[in-house]
C-alpha cells in the first residue's frame, strides 16, 4: 500500500472552467479518505487525474514517494472501481476476476490463489461459476471489487459504487467495503455524493464545493465543528437548519427575528462583541431540536407544525416560522398534529454561529 499527496492539484477545461481548484489533501498508508460534495463539485475529476484518466492542469499527484502525472493509469498501481460494474457478462464470475490478471501474464497457480482468496473475503465463493446475468446488483458490485483487490494495488480508487443499488443493498454493500478495508488495510479514496456513506465507512472525509476543498478532518469532527455554512449544511440528514438573525443588546445580548430568538450564553456573547457584529446566521440541526421552552439561555423557535413524517422510533416535524422552514426530529411518543402551535428549542452548546458575509463558523475562528 502506499500514501497519497496531493499538491495544488488543478484542472482547467477549455473556455476557463475551473473544475477542480488548488487541491491540497494527503491520504495516510492504509488510510479510507471520502471526497464528498454536490453533483458538478469536482470530486470525480480529481478521482480521474489521480487515476491518470483526466489530464492535470497544474499541480502534482504523488503514489507512494513517486509523482505520477506523467505515468498512464496502468503504471500507477492503483485499482478502479466505477459506479458502473463493467462486468464481461459472457464470462463466469471467476473469469471476470482473473481477467486483469491473465493479461499480465500472471502465473495459473497465482491466479488460482488471488482469485480464491478475494472470492472468500466478498463471500463470492459459490458463485464463481455463474455469469453476471444471474447475481443480483450487489453481488455483481462485489465481483467488481474482487477484479479491484486480486491486483494488489497500492491504491483502491472508488467513484460512487453504489449508486446503482436499491436502499437496502447500498446499506450492506457499504458495511461489506468497511470491512473490507479493514481485512486489507488498504489505502482507499472514495467518491460519493451521499454524505452518509462517507460518514459511516470514511476515516476522514474531504468534503469539496466548486472545486475548492472546504474542510478535511473525521466524520466527528465535521459534524461537531463544521469550519463554515456549507459543511453544516452539507454533512448530516436531514441538513441543518439555518435563519438570520439580528443583535439586540436590551435585556442581555440575544438574536432575534420574528418567531425566533437565541439568548446567549457568556462564549457567544462574547464572540459577537469582538466582532461587532450586527447580525449571524444560526445553525441548529434536526436532531438536536425538542419540543418545549428552553431552560435558560438557547435557541427558542415559534413554529406552526406543517407536515409530520412517522419513521418508527422518530418522527420528522416540518414546522413553519414566520415563513421559514425548521425540521425537526422528535420521538415517536410526542403527538403533534397538522396545524397545531409548537415551541422547538435547542442548547446553547447545539446552536453554531456563523458571519452573514463569509459564512465561516464563529467558532472555527
Amino acid at each position: 500500500m502506499a500514501r497519497v499527496v496531493l499538491k495544488d492539484l488543478t484542472k482547467r477545461y477549455a473556455g476557463g472552467n475551473l473544475a477542480v481548484d488548488r487541491l491540497n489533501l494527503e491520504v495516510a498508508d492504509g488510510e479510507f479518505v471520502c471526497l464528498v460534495g454536490p453533483s458538478g463539485c469536482g470530486k470525480t475529476t480529481a478521482l480521474r487525474m489521480i487515476a491518470g484518466l483526466e489530464d492535470i492542469s497544474s499541480g502534482e499527484v504523488s503514489i507512494g514517494d513517486k509523482v505520477v502525472n506523467m505515468l498512464p493509469p496502468r503504471d500507477r498501481d492503483i485499482a478502479l472501481v466505477f459506479q458502473s460494474y463493467a462486468l464481461y457478462p459472457h464470462m463466469s464470475v471467476y473469469d471476470n476476476m482473473a481477467f486483469g490478471l491473465k493479461l499480465r501474464k500472471t502465473p495459473k497457480a497465482d491466479i488460482e490463489r488471488s482469485v480464491r482468496e478475494a472470492a472468500r473475503i466478498l463471500d463470492l465463493e459459490r458463485f464463481l461459476d455463474r455469469k453476471p446475468g444471474q447475481l443480483s446488483g450487489g453481488q455483481r458490485q462485489r465481483v467488481a471489487l474482487g477484479r479491484a483487490i486480486v491486483r494488489e494495488p497500492a491504491v483502491f480508487l472508488m467513484d460512487e459504487p453504489l449508486s446503482n443499488l436499491d436502499a437496502k443493498l447500498r446499506v450492506q454493500t457499504r458495511a461489506e467495503i468497511a470491512r473490507l478495508h479493514q481485512r486489507l488495510q488498504a489505502t482507499m479514496i472514495y467518491v460519493t455524493h451521499d454524505q452518509v456513506e462517507a460518514m459511516t465507512m470514511a476515516d476522514r472525509i474531504a468534503v469539496i464545493s466548486d472545486g475548492v476543498l472546504q474542510q478535511v478532518g473525521t466524520p466527528k469532527q465535521l459534524y461537531e465543528e463544521p469550519c463554515n455554512r456549507f459543511v453544516a449544511g452539507f454533512i448530516g440528514s436531514p441538513s441543518m437548519n439555518f435563519v438570520e438573525l439580528k443583535v439586540q443588546r436590551e435585556d442581555g445580548m440575544r438574536l432575534v427575528c420574528e418567531g425566533t430568538q437565541v439568548v446567549l450564553d457568556d462564549a457567544m456573547a462574547a464572540q459577537l462583541r469582538d466582532l461587532g457584529l450586527e447580525a449571524a446566521t444560526v445553525g441548529v440541526r434536526p436532531e438536536h431540536l425538542r419540543v418545549g421552552e428552553p431552560e435558560g439561555p438557547g435557541l427558542r423557535v415559534s413554529a406552526t407544525v406543517d407536515v409530520v413524517e412517522f419513521l418508527g422510533n422518530d418522527a420528522l416535524i416540518h414546522a413553519a416560522a414566520e415563513g421559514r422552514d425548521v425540521v425537526a426530529i422528535v420521538g415517536a411518543d410526542i403527538h403533534l398534529a397538522v396545524g397545531d402551535a409548537v415551541i422547538l428549542s435547542a442548547a446553547p452548546r447545539h446552536v453554531y454561529l456563523f458571519e452573514p458575509q463569509s459564512e465561516m463558523s464563529l467558532g472555527a475562528r
